[in-house]
C-alpha cells in the first residue's frame, strides 16, 4: 500500500502494518539482524493484523493479505524470508 493512499483512519492502520510487515521481511533476509528485535516486529505485526481483523479493515492491497492466505500468523509467514 503507498502512503498517498491514506485517507482514513483504516487506511492508515493498513499503511502501518504493511509497513511493519515489510520491516519484518527484510530483518527475516539479514543473518545478523537482532533476533529479539525480528521477534518485536513480529509482534508489532501480529497485533496490527490482529487489530485489522477486529475493526474490519480491508487489507487486501497489502501484505497482510499474504500473511492471512498462511492463517493469519505473522511469524509463519517470516519463515520464508529467513537467510
Amino acid at each position: 500500500m503507498a502512503k498517498h493512499l491514506v485517507r482514513d483512519p483504516s487506511s492508515a492502520l493498513a499503511y502501518l502494518t504493511d509497513c511493519t510487515l515489510a520491516t519484518v521481511s527484510d530483518l527475516a533476509m539479514k543473518k545478523s539482524a537482532s533476533k529479539s528485535e525480528l521477534r518485536r516486529q513480529i509482534s508489532i505485526a501480529q497485533s496490527a493484523i490482529d487489530w485489522m481483523d477486529q475493526f474490519g479493515v480491508d487489507y487486501s492491497h497489502t501484505r497482510a493479505a499474504k500473511v492471512k492466505a498462511l492463517g493469519g500468523k505473522v511469524e509463519i509467514w517470516a519463515e520464508q524470508f529467513k537467510a
